[in-house]
This record gives structure tokens, C-alpha cells and sequence, in this order.
């Protein structure tokens, strides 16, 4: 496979999630094994590398749009010869950037965590080595379900045991071409390597690094698309019940995406940058704000219409609508007031990617935060049937947003008959744009209704896609089959 035939693990201090300038450096590829095995600093360098894989432009950016993309809470307001067209008019090729640079650095970074998980040994290792262990066996797992996720069907949608997942990769060996695992062994694969991550690291890392609670965090995630409804209430009451993490509230709350992640009590696991690394019109947010960036990924019809309903939502404050003077009345607006358009289409951006410590465009990539943990929890309670505990915690995040009084549900079910309804819009209210509303979706076996799509306009693609279609997954890019013939191409 290329990604591992031609791997340039280059450890640069310079790029680490941390300042570590007084450290020595060599890339990976100039240290023999006895150098490496056994050596704390080196491997935690080596460590640091894999951290940085994940926040190489191309992975971020693209692993996102992979993610978020083929969503109902986005609508492009022009076409593009990026290869995000692709993926937001679900009409995915075999040379696709998008999966090209996912998958390829994705494998890339679980060859570095690889290095590390095979020079330490575990039954002779220090608590300092253990540690070091624990953060890469999570990284690896962190991976695999992005490539898993974007590569493979939903683990409830078909038979996961038959259904084609991804390469599971736990070695170094680069003759090594295995086979697409099937969904059910890579999700088996994950969760062995998160609670394996979780019995060795005992260091309360800042949150920019893998901790206990972090494994714990994404095991809750991986549970409940599994549907184990026990075991992901289990592991999201381990986090909330921490004392590590407590919800934003008020003004930080509105402000949640400007902190940065060391400073931010919610997020249990970031992919931070420096400001020295913003990519401006290059990042992840670049898309989705025109304050700054390119601003052609606009607020959906559809999402605005379900923000806008309670004035008094703090989440209102993630959209920024472009006005068209100085707040000119205009009830058809959701906002109420007139906003510039393109195209016919309103501009209301999202700037969950912008600001980051009052700076434009800059954002570190929270993966993983406390409100999360909550809502996997209502959602697993309203799956096995407890509608007032799932409620009751649906209602606490309301709560947290300012929403009081009858915009409650345990006071009114305001037009709901179907808690999991309630639990999938809220939801969708509190993680629009970070890479989780697709997977939602179709993990629940639910029809994408983009309908809010302007019907004459062909290149936006399909505006109802159900769960059962071929094209909810990325195709494996053309250039890795080649390479490695045991794979199979996904159906289109």
C-alpha cells in the first residue's frame, strides 16, 4: 500500500501540539530500532508525530468535509472543482481527493502509532511508556473509525458482518496487503483497542492529548452506533462523572468555539492548533464563513428553520448571517433581518470555525466533548424505551441554551409524538457542522431529506437520499486498490 511503502514519518518539534523546542530531533526514518525501543523522549516524539498527522491540512480538512458534507445542514451555493462536489452531491468517484487524502494519511498515522505500539513492551514498560502505549493504541483506534465511518456502512445499517468496513492494520510490516475487514471486525477491533487504551494510561493529559476519560468518551460514541445501549450509557456516565469536564454556560457557551481547547472545560479531546499554523482561506472553516474564508458552504434552509425557532437559543450565536445593511427589519429572513444573497441564497455562515482566541480562521478541531456524552446517553434511554430519563437530559442541554418554560419538553412535547424525534433534532441543534449529522442519519436508519435544494440546479445531487442507497459511502480510492489487489471496490 503506498501509504505505508513510501511512509516519511518526519517527528518536526517545530509542528507539535506542544512547545518542545529544546528536544533533539531525528525523523523516524533515521533511527535504527534499538535507538527507538525502550526510549521514553523518542517515543514520545514519535508520539507527538502522530498527533500531528491529524491535523495536516489535507486530513483535516478533507476528513471533515468527508463527515459533514453530505448532510442536510449545509448548502453550497455554488459549483466547485474541488473534489468536496463529490462528496456533497453524493456522486463519488475512484480519484476523489477527498478519499484519497483521508485514507492515505489516516493509514499514515496508524503506521507512526504502529511504530510506537511495537517498541514498547507493555509487560516491562514504565507508567511513563504505559502512558505513551495507551495514547497511540487510541490513536490507531480513533483512525480506523474515521476510515471506517467514511469508508464502510453504518454498523446498524445491514448486516455489519457481512458488510465491508476498512483494512484493520496493527503492524509494521509494509508487504503487508490485508484484505477490507468486514464492519463488525473493525468496530470489535476498535473497542478492544479502546479499553486496552484505557487500562494503561493513568495521566490526566491536558485535552489536546488521549486520557482515560477520552477512551472512555469514544467508546460511548462506538457503543451507541453499535446500539449497545448499556454499555454506551455506561462508559458516558464514566466521563460525566469524572469531574474532569462540566458544561459551558451563558456567554462561554456562546463563545464555546473561541477558546482554545487547554482553556475550555467541555472538550475532552481537540486536534489543536498554533496560530502559527492557521491555514486561513485553506482551513476546515474556510468553506463555511465568508469573514474571512471562501463562505460558500451556507446555513441549510432546513437547520435554520429549526435554530431559529426559540430567539432566545444560545446556539443562534454559531450562525452568522451576512446583513445587507445595518439590520434592516425583514420577517421572511429567519433572523428577521435582511441578508445579502448569491445566487438567490441567503448567507448565513457558521463560525464554529473562526476566532479561535480572537483569531480569524483559526480553530482547533474538537473531536470529542461533554454535550456528547449527555445526548448518547438520552438517545440510548429513549432506544430502550425510558422517554422521561432521555427527556430529562435533552431538557438539560435546552436549559444550558436558555431555553425555559414551555420550550421544554417535560413541560411540552411541542408537536413531537416520538422522543428519539426530539432526541435526533436536539442533536442536530447542538453538533451541526462538526461532523456528525450524516452518520446520525443513517446510523438510525433515517432518509436525508434535502429537499430545501434548489430543484433546478443538477449539480447539487439527490435532494432525498434514503439509508439503503450505495452512494451514504465514499468509494476506496482507485490508486490504493491498484496497489493492493486484495481490496474490493464499494458498490456504485
Amino acid at each position: 500500500m503506498k501509504a505505508y511503502r513510501f511512509i516519511n514519518v518526519l517527528i518536526l518539534i517545530s509542528i507539535f501540539l506542544v512547545g518542545c523546542d529544546d528536544l533533539d530531533y531525528k525523523p523516524i526514518d533515521q533511527l535504527d530500532e534499538s535507538m527507538v525501543v525502550g526510549d521514553t523522549d523518542l517515543l514520545q516524539n514519535v508520539t507527538y508525530g502522530t498527533y500531528s498527522k491529524l491535523k495536516i491540512r489535507n486530513y483535516l480538512r478533507y476528513c471533515r468535509y468527508a463527515k459533514e458534507l453530505m448532510s442536510d445542514d449545509v448548502i453550497l451555493v455554488k459549483t466547485t472543482g474541488d473534489h468536496l462536489m463529490q462528496t456533497y452531491n453524493y456522486g463519488h468517484t475512484v480519484n476523489s481527493n477527498v478519499s484519497r487524502l483521508v485514507w492515505t494519511i489516516g493509514y499514515q498515522a496508524i503506521y507512526t502509532a504502529n511504530k510506537v505500539i511495537d517498541a514498547i513492551d507493555e509487560n516491562n514498560a514504565e507508567a511513563k511508556l504505559k502512558q505513551l502505549l495507551g495514547e497511540n493504541i487510541f490513536l490507531r483506534a480513533l483512525i480506523h473509525h474515521d476510515l471506517v465511518r467514511i469508508f464502510g456502512r453504518p454498523y446498524t445499517n445491514g448486516d455489519p458482518s457481512k458488510n465491508l468496513g476498512v483494512m484493520i492494520r496493527d503492524n509494521i510490516d509494509p508487504t503487508d496487503l490485508p484484505p477490507r475487514s468486514t464492519v463488525k471486525e473493525c468496530y470489535d477491533f476498535i473497542v478492544a483497542d479502546l479499553l486496552k487504551a484505557a487500562t494503561l494510561m493513568t495521566e490526566s493529559k491536558p485535552d489536546i492529548y488521549a486520557s482515560k476519560e477520552v477512551a472512555y468518551a469514544l467508546l460511548a460514541r462506538i457503543y451507541i452506533y453499535m446500539a449497545d445501549y448499556d454499555n454506551a450509557i455506561k462508559y458516558a456516565d464514566l466521563v460525566i462523572n469524572s469531574g474532569r469536564y462540566k458544561l459551558l454556560e451563558g456567554n462561554d457557551y456562546k463563545k464555546y468555539f473561541t477558546f482554545i481547547p487547554e482553556e475550555n472545560k467541555e472538550t475532552i479531546f481537540a486536534i489543536k492548533l498554533l496560530a502559527t499554523e492557521n491555514q486561513r482561506k485553506g482551513s476546515v472553516g474556510s468553506m463555511f464563513n465568508g469573514f474571512g474564508g471562501w463562505g460558500e458552504l451556507y446555513v441549510s434552509p432546513s437547520y435554520r428553520k429549526l435554530i431559529y425557532k426559540y430567539s432566545n437559543d444560545a446556539r443562534i450565536n454559531f450562525i452568522q448571517p451576512h446583513y445587507k445593511g445595518n439590520k434592516i427589519p425583514d420577517p421572511t429572513e429567519d433572523c428577521g433581518f435582511k441578508v445579502q444573497k448569491r445566487n438567490g441564497l441567503s448567507k448565513y455562515y457558521n463560525v464554529k470555525y473562526t476566532m479561535e482566541d480572537g483569531i480569524p480562521m483559526l480553530a482547533s478541531i474538537i473531536r470529542l466533548r461533554l454535550a456528547e456524552m449527555y445526548l448518547i446517553k438520552a438517545e440510548a434511554y429513549a432506544k430502550k424505551g425510558e422517554d422521561s430519563k432521555a427527556i430529562e437530559i435533552v431538557d438539560l442541554l435546552r436549559q444550558r441554551a436558555g431555553l425555559t418554560g414551555d420550550q421544554l419538553f417535560s413541560n411540552n412535547m411541542q408537536g413531537y409524538t416520538s422522543t428519539m424525534d426530539i432526541v435526533m433534532d436536539e442533536l442536530r441543534l447542538e453538533f451541526a457542522w462538526e461532523g456528525h449529522r450524516s452518520y446520525d442519519v443513517y446510523r438510525n436508519n433515517r432518509t436525508m431529506d434535502r429537499t430545501y435544494l434548489p430543484p433546478d440546479v443538477a449539480w447539487h445531487g439527490p435532494r432525498i437520499i434514503e439509508p439503503t442507497s450505495k452512494a451514504i459511502v465514499h468509494l476506496i480510492p482507485e490508486s490504493e486498490i491498484i496497489l493492493n489487489p486484495n481490496l474490493v471496490q464499494n458498490p456504485f
